[in-house]
């Protein structure tokens, strides 16, 4: 085993081992191959489906209020006496 190879160990039930033993052999694969590549695509696929799923902000409107001509010139402070 390479230092940078982690042994993972995969709990499959005799059928289902089976099945994934006759399945490589007839692919010639070998089954940390196929585990490997299986773990990588799943994981490619979260990573896309988060991306998709980034909600952007909202684009907001004017922030200001709409006032009429003559009154957007300058404004004024009124004083009540």
């Amino acid at each position: 085993m390479a230092p940078r190879n982690i042994e993972v160990k995969t709990l499959f039930n005799a059928d289902e081992f089976v099945e994934l033993q006759q399945e490589c052999a007839a692919a010639d694969v070998k089954h940390s191959t196929l585990l490997r590549n299986l773990a990588k695509g799943w994981l490619a696929d979260r990573k896309d489906t988060r991306r998709n799923q980034h909600a952007e902000r909202p684009t907001y409107g004017q922030n200001m209020a709409m006032l009429l001509p003559g009154r957007a010139a300058r404004p004024q402070l009124r004083m009540r006496l």
